[in-house]
């Protein structure tokens, strides 16, 4: 993932026929002496990563966009971006997730989505 300036936050949105993805606001407040690195082990921020990697890279092969916007971070002109050729491993990632939960569709709707990239 990678941390990139917005350069179109004050532009107004486009109108277009087709809905455009809204690209959720990523908010996270770390105690005092804490690593944002550590952010990876907390269950309920894995799952929204995960949940969301899957929503946008389904936008992204409908739209033939070559990276993702995953996510605003809060009070910034920032967001994360997932390239392309980190579309496969992200997905991997989600399998692995979903066969510990053992939620075997979600890893076939992953699987599924590898196959279309």
């Amino acid at each position: 993932m990678v941390l990139k300036k917005n350069l179109n936050h004050q532009q107004k949105p486009q109108q277009s026929k087709a809905m455009k993805r809204k690209i959720p606001v990523f908010r996270v407040h770390v105690q005092p002496g804490a690593d944002y690195d550590q952010l990876h082990d907390i269950p309920e921020v894995k799952e929204v990563v995960i949940e969301e990697v899957i929503v946008a890279i389904k936008d992204a092969i409908k739209r033939k966009k070559s990276s993702i916007e995953l996510f605003e971070v809060a009070n910034s002109d920032y967001y994360l971006e997932l390239k392309k050729d980190k579309f496969k491993s992200s997905l991997e990632t989600a399998i692995e997730y979903f066969v510990e939960k053992e939620e075997y569709d979600r890893c076939i709707e992953c699987r599924d989505l590898i196959n279309k990239l």
